[in-house]
């Protein structure tokens, strides 16, 4: 996709998307991950313990890699982000802070702090797995899909 391709609608979506991608599906994934001591390995003595749809524990070990994928991935794009931008969305988003107690930790105003998640937003769409979302913004546009992650 070309960078004159991205218009207003796909950005729209794009930050939709990560706005789901923040405050849902990242917190499903550190979750997740913190049951990765809890899986267990397949036993090979005897009988199969595991039912015929497949082995659970693999399952879970994938489920749990992908996480720990997810979850580098939004450090990464994070990381790309200015320091008060990297603070609000993660007190935002994952922390569930409100705008007056971010705007107190950054001795900001509420409204900069608003102006300071947008500006963010916009960046990290652009920073996540290089403008992945974007990509499925515009796929979703394309092929008039609601909005999920």
């Amino acid at each position: 996709m070309m960078i004159d391709e991205i218009n207003e609608d796909v950005t729209s979506r794009a930050i939709d998307l990560a706005k789901h991608l923040l405050s849902k599906d990242l917190q499903r994934a550190i979750r997740i991950s913190k049951t990765a001591g809890n899986v267990s390995s397949p036993k090979f003595d005897g009988m199969p313990k595991g039912g015929h749809f497949g082995n659970s524990s693999e399952d879970m070990m994938i489920m749990v890699s992908e996480c720990k994928q997810l979850i580098r991935d939004v450090t990464q794009a994070l990381n790309q982000l200015d320091s008060d931008e990297f603070v609000a969305l993660q007190e935002h988003y994952l922390h569930d802070k409100s705008a007056v107690a971010i705007a107190q930790k950054l001795c900001v105003s509420r409204r900069t702090v608003y102006n300071i998640i947008n500006k963010a937003l916009n960046e990290f769409i652009y920073c996540y797995n290089s403008g992945e979302l974007l990509v499925k913004a515009q796929h979703q546009l394309t092929d008039n899909e609601p909005v999920t992650a």
